[in-house]
């Protein structure tokens, strides 16, 4: 039987609820896409300072960002024989910065964010206009299983 294992952890700024709605919109990403191997991957839900070290570290860019997603190699197996999918990093301050002059939710983004990491952990990239639109019709289509608005709508 295939499966998603999640380890999550948190700075305490994270509320348990917030923590259980990423491990909630994770598994459903799973169980939506059909994927068929079973799966492993690391969440970390922090704030600005940590994501920005990461991103200087990683990216070399020297600000905050609102999710990071750190691709495993390919065909790298745990013990369990679960394919390692890679870290999720999600900024708890830049996610409340971006809702400014939004009408989204807390939990609408949050989840958007959550969906948009974990697809970059199984491959989905947006560098032109064509990946751009096979991810976000991904995205928007999972989001809207789970009632969430389309968060594109209105973004040229």
């Amino acid at each position: 039987m295939n499966k998603i294992l999640i380890d999550i952890s948190a700075k305490q700024i994270w509320q348990k609820n917030e923590i259980s709605l990423v491990r909630k919109v994770l598994l459903f990403c799973y169980d939506s896409l059909s994927l068929k191997e079973s799966l492993e991957l690391s969440v970390r839900l922090t704030d600005d300072k940590e994501i920005m070290d990461l991103n200087k570290i990683y990216r070399n860019k020297n600000s905050p960002t609102n999710v990071l997603s750190f691709c495993s190699q390919k065909n790298n197996y745990d013990k369990l024989g679960s394919q390692v999918l890679g870290d999720l990093v999600i900024s708890r301050d830049t996610l409340v910065k971006e809702l400014s002059g939004t009408e989204k939710t807390f939990e609408h983004h949050l989840s958007h964010l959550t969906v948009h990491g974990f697809l970059h952990l199984l491959g989905y990239i947006h560098e032109d206009d064509d990946e751009a639109k096979t991810m976000e019709g991904i995205e928007t289509k999972i989001l809207k299983k789970l009632n969430i608005p389309d968060p594109y709508l209105g973004i040229n």
